[in-house]
């Protein structure tokens, strides 16, 4: 297999390396090397996403995040961003019924039809 990386030297803080050391042992990544490779991955991934995919960055409090990563933890979610995307879609379906069909441009399942002239039900 051929390398084709490269070798880039970079200076960080020590309080900084103390903390990649820390994500590196809670994560298992083989080396610090591989820590940061990972974070420089996520880093690019966040800043120049494919032109296809629209992502957002939320911050929630730490109570919220506490709640969410519960909510994972005990099954109800695979990912954390599972569980995200999964409430953003659930809050817009929501929020869409909300609004009257003449609005939706179409009617719910089950809601009657108004005849030809006559008041909407």
């Amino acid at each position: 297999m051929v390398d084709t990386s490269e070798r880039v030297t970079v200076r960080i803080p020590q309080d900084l390396l103390e903390k990649l050391k820390q994500i590196q042992q809670l994560e298992g990544t083989a080396t610090i090397s591989d820590t940061i490779r990972e974070g420089l991955e996520q880093y690019v991934e966040l800043h120049l996403p494919p032109q296809n995919i629209r992502k957002v960055v939320v911050e929630l409090s730490r109570q919220d995040n506490r709640r969410l990563e519960e909510f994972v933890r005990d099954g109800n979610s695979v990912s954390l961003d599972d569980a995200v995307r999964s409430a953003v879609r659930e809050y817009i379906r929501t929020r869409l019924d909300q609004l009257t069909p003449s609005a939706r441009g179409h009617r719910r399942e089950g809601e009657p039809v108004a005849a030809e002239g006559s008041p909407p039900p």
